[in-house]
């Protein structure tokens, strides 16, 4: 696999994997996920008897793509959905939580709105695997908890990539949008961390061999009511921190990419930092 080089600013909010749409906020009767039974039918085969078995076929061949502590977690969590959080490093963050991290488990991936707004049938189709896009205003806002409370009572799995864009093969941390850390207090729902990492291609062929991919998940994370919320919220994120910067400086852990700070977006933001 070729190495590519990215300019980021000082504030790393940069997204190198852009999906270019007018349209960035969803309609405030947007329906999270249709009630009829056609959808909920074609949705579950499409997914367990089309979808996942081909993605985790691709990613096994292509990335070798292996889950260390998968089998404790799910003891943890048998009995309850919960919500996951990840890096964001891949274009297959999509997927990997429905294939990989919490499969058997029903999966539901929170995404950016332009991500479904592209075209109608797209958009059906991120439905059929999962796809949530946040709200945009009120109305649609409320309808958006109802449906994560719904899907999390029902024993589902919800992933969350609180970095929001996505940096191909990044081995660090970047910062966290506002509010991420939330929904554990709020449905009162356990907390999995995840990190993925990635090992250099070996063999003869292996300047063109994709980097293998290993995920690793933490222990369940609970919230805490002995603390007010926005308390717990600050802890539960920085308990999410210290796990991927402890995973994602792991030796073994390998940057294909190169990554290089912009120094002329570094010096306009010491003139101006507020900007």
């Amino acid at each position: 696999m070729k190495p590519k080089h990215y300019v980021y600013s000082s504030k790393k909010r940069d997204d190198f994997l852009t999906i270019v749409n007018n349209q960035r906020d969803i309609p405030s009767d947007y329906v999270f996920m249709p009630k009829n039974i056609f959808f909920k039918v074609g949705s579950w085969l499409f997914n367990y008897g089309f979808a996942i078995p081909i993605l985790w076929c691709i990613s096994k061949v292509t990335n070798h793509t292996k889950v260390v502590n998968k089998r404790k977690v799910m003891k943890q969590l048998k009995h309850t959905g919960y919500i996951i959080y990840s890096n964001h490093v891949l274009m297959s963050d999509g997927f990997i939580p429905a294939v990989f991290n919490c499969w058997p488990r029903r999966t539901y991936i929170i995404s950016l709105p332009e991500t479904l707004m592209v075209n109608k049938p797209f958009q059906i189709l991120l439905k059929m695997l999962g796809t949530v896009p946040l709200p945009g205003g009120f109305k649609s806002g409320m309808n958006f908890l109802k449906f994560l409370r719904e899907k999390l009572d029902k024993n589902c799995a919800v992933a969350i990539y609180p970095e929001a864009t996505i940096w191909p093969y990044y081995t660090g941390q970047r910062p966290i949008h506002e509010g991420s850390f939330k929904y554990p207090r709020m449905f009162d729902k356990p907390a999995v961390f995840s990190c993925t990492t990635f090992r250099k291609p070996t063999g003869l062929l292996k300047r063109f061999k994709k980097p293998k991919i290993v995920i690793y998940l933490s222990d369940a994370v609970y919230p805490c009511r002995n603390i007010v919320a926005k308390e717990d919220e600050k802890r539960i994120e920085k308990l999410y921190v210290q796990f991927i910067e402890k995973i994602s400086n792991m030796k073994e852990n390998y940057a294909v990419n190169d990554y290089v700070l912009d120094q002329r977006a570094l010096e306009k933001f010491k003139e101006n930092p507020r900007k």
